[in-house]
């Protein structure tokens, strides 16, 4: 487990390290050039539980500063919160939820550049953060009716890595806010391994 966040933290720490000398390549080559934008975006959308059973709401506030006219990073606060709905046994169940706060840092690749009113981005990176899930270690059901079972909790550190699709348009003349989607698959340690989110966001440029 160690081994697994090491190594996604050194895999960040270098993407991060390539970035900034991509910006100060830039900069010595163009000492002229205006300063590049900053962004800050407000996402809305699901992810799974730590096992991949049902999923739950997903909220995220990110910092995203553009490096150059092909890179950005992205740095981003996660919060996850869910519980068992519909007609599944588990939500017979009491106290059945989840929740899950996340760190998570990207460098982002915009193929068509960062000065377009849309923009499509690629990003790889890595996420580390915390979970609590209340669930369950034994169930048993009759005609579609729990009738016995035994609750169980348990907590613990998630981190691993994460690659990213996004896709923005900018709003009005001076394209100061955007409109998009994004989507992760991120692979990691505990529970399911691999795990997809789906968000919309909404961006401010600063």
């Amino acid at each position: 487990m160690k081994k697994k966040l090491c190594s996604g933290l050194v895999v960040s720490a270098l993407m991060y390290c390539l970035g900034g000398s991509a910006v100060a390549q830039e900069a010595a080559a163009n000492p002229g050039s205006p300063a590049r934008p900053a962004y800050l975006r407000l996402g809305l959308g699901s992810a799974y539980d730590i096992d991949g059973y049902y999923r739950s709401a997903r909220l995220t506030l990110e910092y995203a500063p553009t490096l150059n006219r092909h890179l950005g990073l992205a740095s981003r606060v996660v919060g996850v919160l869910g519980k068992p709905s519909g007609s599944s046994l588990e939500a017979q169940l009491p106290n059945q939820k989840y929740k899950a706060a996340y760190l998570e840092q990207e460098i982002i690749y915009y193929p068509l550049g960062t000065d377009k009113r849309v923009l499509f981005g690629v990003g790889a990176g890595g996420f580390a953060g915390y979970y609590r899930k209340n669930g369950f270690t034994y169930l048993q059901a009759t005609d579609g009716r729990v009738t016995d079972y035994q609750l169980n909790s348990r907590q613990g550190l998630h981190a691993g890595y994460l690659l990213t699709a996004s896709l923005e348009v900018a709003l009005g003349q001076q394209k100061r806010w955007l409109l998009g989607a994004k989507s992760t698959l991120r692979n990691g340690i505990e529970g399911n391994t691999t795990t997809s989110t789906h968000s919309l966001t909404l961006g401010r440029r600063l």
